[in-house]
């Protein structure tokens, strides 16, 4: 992605990405840490149903009984390409309808304008090098959504699909929920390490209730909940946190799906401490017991 932006001037192609993958995975993330990595602005559509053309564009308003015009986030975006690069986030794209979308295409293409019919007709032109748009699709049977057709795939340019960080890298997660929550690290990482067991059974398709996998916010949500318990003197608080911040309202209309998620976190989950000290000792008392078994 970087290379391409970097190199977008010299290959003439348009900085276009479409990311794809399970909700909270860190695909919106991706475009904000892009937009603080390259220091530029970050203007955000945030896809819904009832999104329409003027939310895009922009639409009169009354101030001080006179009518001004306000500028919609894509009109802002195309003004901002003209003084630099700006990143563009179109947030769960396919949930807009695709009447309001049709406005994006002469945006999204490489003649990087559109045409404001409330105010006359007046063309906006923008950079069209200079507009970095990042599309994000949620994926998965759960989520309601609308298609995607070939003039939009082909405008949102490269695909990439992304999954949950400590799917790819256990320790990168622990050490993200670690440093922002007040649990240790190998705490973080025993909790990573059971959502990663409930986001594997959401991609099992062999019966499986668990449809969705869990997101990285959640976990975060998890840590710090987990860490209040241990403090209210509450027993068993990883495990009851995890019912409470995550299955509870995240698997609530899907029981058979809470129920399986609760029996894999009091399997790995129950009985750990929350105190640094205390988690190391538990995993070591829990290899042992392991090897134990294994030597019977």
């Amino acid at each position: 992605m970087l290379a391409d932006i970097r190199m977008r001037r010299k290959t003439g192609k348009l900085p276009r990405f479409l990311l794809g993958g399970p909700t909270g995975c860190g695909k919106t993330h991706c475009a904000r840490y892009l937009a603080s990595h390259l220091d530029v602005p970050l203007i955000t559509i945030q896809g819904k149903y009832s999104l329409h053309e003027a939310d895009l564009l922009g639409s009169p308003v009354l101030v001080d009984d006179r009518t001004m015009w306000n500028d919609g986030p894509l009109t802002r975006a195309l003004l901002a390409s003209r003084e630099g690069p700006v990143v563009l986030l179109l947030d769960e794209v396919n949930r807009v309808r695709p009447e309001a979308k049709g406005v994006l295409f002469s945006a999204l293409d490489d003649r990087g304008r559109v045409e404001l019919d409330g105010r006359g007709g007046e063309i906006v032109q923008g950079d069209p090098q200079n507009l970095i748009v990042i599309a994000t699709v949620n994926q998965g049977p759960e989520y309601v959504t609308e298609r995607l057709d070939r003039a939009e795939r082909r405008r949102f340019g490269n695909k990439f699909s992304i999954t949950y960080l400590g799917l790819v890298d256990v320790e990168k997660e622990a050490r993200l929920v670690s440093d922002q929550t007040p649990v240790s690290l190998p705490l973080a990482t025993e909790i990573v390490k059971t959502a990663n067991d409930i986001r594997t059974q959401a991609h099992d398709e062999n019966g499986s209730a668990i449809n969705a996998g869990v997101p990285t916010a959640m976990v975060l949500s998890w840590a710090r909940t987990a860490f209040a318990y241990q403090d209210a003197g509450l027993d068993d608080p990883a495990v009851e946190a995890a019912r409470d911040a995550v299955l509870h309202p995240f698997y609530d209309e899907n029981r058979a799906a809470r129920e399986q998620a609760v029996e894999i976190v009091k399997n790995r989950l129950s009985g750990i401490p929350v105190g640094r000290d205390a988690v190391e000792d538990w995993l070591a008392d829990e290899r042992r017991a392991v090897k134990g078994n294994g030597s019977a």
